[in-house]
């Protein structure tokens, strides 16, 4: 490919404990990965550590099993387990999601399923990707009837609505045996991204184009293009309030299988909405942590001027990792005064999960909501922490 760089040679620098769960990732995955033989026990209670709470676990796990890699049993074992529960979940998820299949198409509703089990389908293999909600976008005017199919199959209404369920989620919930919970959220936008009104196109800002229809977990889903998953997954990178490493590896999945003619379209959506620094930064990342092969033209300027990836990922040496808050990232990120003061108050007025946002309009209830949404300033610190200690004891 011409102009292309490949990023295996970049992504040490302060990411230390991460080099053995990189490095076979990166050969599972991309055909890459440098193996190292002098790897030893501590080398892997560090990765594996590191890959619990990354959410990296259940793919590291697939991935040694496949490519034969001989793990040492303690670390083994967790990983083992960490892919088992992983293949519980999604097994639990993909009935969910063949039941509520069938509910939405006898109610007429049209969802799109994005992120979770629609990402992980790009994963070469089931349960790899470790996956937690349902997401579902849904077209205006069938929020409410999407809701119902939602409560006819047993599930409550856990937050969201009211006057601001045009701009937030409104999340759904059930509980299961042994104390497990599912949870549904219905989206009437994800930022700049919806669906019409027939449910057969989304749009990003002026540009529209049809959905994709495929198999998800045994039953049929609408789900989004592969240029615009990408545009969703870049900008999730930095609107996620955990950004674990996961994401990074969801998109440079993604970006293997579409290939360039989709990463430029994705490109190209970018920059019509201010995101475009967002997906150099999602891209040139994902490249250098799994040493994918991209077009040079998609790297940042940071990158171009050596500054190493572990910094740029937060990553401060000793197993901890700061994470500023997704408030900042996008502030800094988004290109657009308008576009970074229409976020600001799109974050500020957020209740966030469990609280019904939205039952009145008084002023002193918008004023308490928006002192409320300062807590979206606040940063994230990521400890990993090796095998025995209390965090990762069962």
């Amino acid at each position: 490919m011409r102009g292309a760089l490949t990023m295996a040679g970049h992504r040490r620098g302060g990411l230390g404990w991460l080099e053995p769960a990189l490095a076979v990732l990166g050969r599972r995955y991309f055909g890459g990965g440098v193996m190292r033989s002098d790897w030893t026990a501590e080398h892997w209670r560090r990765a594996t550590a590191a890959a619990l709470v990354e959410r990296l676990a259940p793919a590291l796990g697939e991935a040694c099993s496949t490519e034969g890699v001989g793990v040492p049993g303690e670390s083994w074992a967790m990983l083992a387990a960490a892919r088992l529960e992983n293949e519980r979940r999604t097994e639990a998820q993909e009935l969910v999601l063949r039941e509520l299949g069938a509910a939405f198409e006898d109610a007429g509703v049209r969802p799109v399923l994005f992120k979770g089990l629609a990402l992980a389908r790009h994963y070469p293999a089931r349960a790899a990707r470790e996956i937690g909600d349902i997401d579902l976008l849904v077209g205006p005017g069938e929020l409410r009837r999407a809701g119902d199919v939602l409560q006819a199959a047993g599930y409550e209404h856990w937050g969201g609505g009211g006057r601001l369920s045009a701009r937030y989620p409104l999340t759904y919930g059930r509980f299961t045996p042994g104390n497990g919970e599912e949870t549904v959220d219905l989206h009437p936008a994800w930022h700049e991204v919806t669906v019409d009104a027939g449910g057969h196109d989304v749009v990003v800002g002026d540009a529209r184009g049809p959905l994709e229809w495929g198999e998800v977990g045994g039953s049929s889903w609408a789900t989004l293009p592969p240029a615009v998953e990408l545009y969703v997954t870049a900008a999730h990178t930095v609107l996620h309030g955990l950004r674990t490493l996961s994401l990074y590896l969801d998109l440079a999945v993604q970006v293997a299988k579409a290939g360039a003619v989709a990463t430029e379209v994705a490109s190209r959506l970018a920059r019509s909405q201010g995101r475009d620094r967002h997906l150099r930064h999602a891209v040139t990342a994902a490249a250098e942590l799994f040493g994918l092969e991209v077009d040079s033209k998609h790297l940042t300027v940071p990158r171009r001027l050596g500054v190493p990836v572990a910094l740029r990922l937060g990553y401060t040496g000793a197993g901890f990792r700061l994470l500023p808050s997704s408030l900042v990232l996008e502030l800094a990120m988004r290109r657009g005064l308008r576009r970074r003061l229409d976020f600001a108050r799109w974050v500020l007025g957020h209740g966030g999960r469990g609280e019904a946002s939205g039952k009145g309009g008084r002023p002193a209830a918008r004023l308490l909501s928006i002192v409320r949404g300062f807590r979206w300033f606040k940063g994230t610190v990521l400890r990993y922490r090796t095998p025995g200690s209390s965090p990762l004891r069962s």
